[in-house]
């Protein structure tokens, strides 16, 4: 899988949702939520992702949150492996996005948790593919 510069504009939602799951290996909501809160990001602030832009997820390293990070990484380009991505703090859906000129945090409306809890992964994910942004989450531009 080559990842490369997105631009938003043009980018195929499912084609990208399909990357996510080869990358990470299986179709979870928090993956998605990853993706799209990644493309909203880039949208917000204007960037094409992989360089120049770093992240910053609060979600620590326990799934399901932090299977937050496999999203956020096929959808920005930033990656552990490059050190524009960290992963701080635990169980919070939210992350800081920053380029030189601009930054923003988004974070997963809290009713969302409980909406997964009921559902099973793959129901709870496709319903996160059909929310728009301003159902799934908040954000603010610093």
């Amino acid at each position: 899988m080559k990842m490369r510069e997105i631009d938003v504009a043009e980018v195929d939602l499912n084609e990208l949702v399909s990357r996510a799951v080869e990358f990470h290996g299986h179709l979870g909501p928090y993956l998605i939520c990853g993706v799209k809160m990644g493309l909203l990001a880039l949208r917000l602030i204007r960037s094409r992702g992989y360089t120049g832009l770093t992240v910053t997820a609060e979600t620590g390293v326990t799934p399901p949150v932090s299977c937050l990070v496999d999203g956020l990484q096929v959808a920005t380009g930033c990656t552990l492996g490059k050190g524009n991505i960290a992963v701080h703090g635990g169980g919070h859906a939210r992350a800081l996005f920053r380029t030189t000129d601009q930054s923003v945090v988004i974070e997963l409306r809290p009713e969302w948790p409980e909406k997964f809890a009921q559902l099973d992964g793959e129901t709870a994910a496709k319903t996160v593919l059909r929310a728009s942004d301003e159902e799934l989450f908040t954000w603010r531009l610093l």
